[in-house]
């Protein structure tokens, strides 16, 4: 009985230290590099693994070992852009992806169009309580200047500055063909407004920039298609979601 017990008690053992994270191994101050991916908008709002719900504009990550609320700086090692962010999720567990950033992190350090980076994360801090540090971002490695992150669900003209086309959060995207243009605005913060809208309602939806007047005229356009004829048989589609006047329109 007594081997038995001892025999149960090696196997809780081994099963404690499989299943729970080893936070020892990790102190401040050291340096991790390897490969980071992000999530976005299918987890928003879902329950992270510390209970909080997640929020794609918020500065936070996701680690398969750190401690909930260990606060990282990630510096994506291709262009030297750098953010600060909160652990509060596992993950991820794809590949030899070390971790997850949420999109507003991800979009700070340039890394939406290619969907994976390499980076380098610090850890600057390891707390209890989630009333961390604010989140910063830098433009490069070893740029003390900190920026107070802007509330990133919402677009501005910085991001909407040169004729091209954009998701609604403003990342540039190289789209081709054609798309059913929805409707146009002259002003940036109704353009937003209704791409957003027409976003819930058809799911892919760009906003292209033009110019007009010599102002920026702002387009909402859902879909891209590579020829006309497939892009024309989706018109109907947008009219039942109430874009009567949707059109035919060729991306930039």
């Amino acid at each position: 009985m007594p081997h038995n017990k001892l025999y149960e008690s090696i196997i809780c053992l081994i099963f404690c230290c499989l299943c729970f994270p080893s936070f020892a191994q990790f102190k401040v101050g050291d340096k991790v590099t390897g490969e980071a991916s992000y999530y976005a908008k299918k987890f928003h709002g879902r329950t992270t693994a510390n209970g909080e719900k997640f929020n794609m504009y918020a500065m936070t990550a996701a680690h398969k070992e750190l401690p909930f609320n260990t606060v990282l700086k990630v510096v994506n090692l291709t262009n030297g852009k750098w953010v600060k962010v909160r652990i509060n999720d596992r993950g991820p567990f794809v590949g030899n992806r070390i971790i997850d950033l949420s999109y507003a992190a991800a979009k700070n350090i340039g890394m939406i169009q290619d969907g994976v980076a390499k980076i380098e994360f610090t850890i600057l801090s390891m707390q209890d309580s989630p009333e961390v540090a604010e989140a910063s971002v830098g433009k490069k490695s070893g740029n003390n200047q900190k920026t107070k992150v802007k509330n990133t669900n919402r677009g501005s003209k910085e991001d909407f500055s040169s004729t091209g086309t954009y998701s609604i959060w403003g990342t540039q995207r190289n789209v081709k063909g054609f798309g059913i243009q929805l409707a146009a605005h002259s002003e940036l913060k109704n353009a937003l407004k209704a791409a957003k809208t027409a976003q819930k309602k058809l799911d892919e939806v760009y906003i292209q920039v033009s110019s007009k007047n010599g102002k920026p005229f702002y387009r909402i356009v859902y879909g891209a298609w590579t020829s006309r004829d497939k892009a024309r048989v989706n018109i109907p589609k947008a009219e039942k979601k109430g874009y009567k006047g949707a059109f035919l329109c060729k991306h930039l």
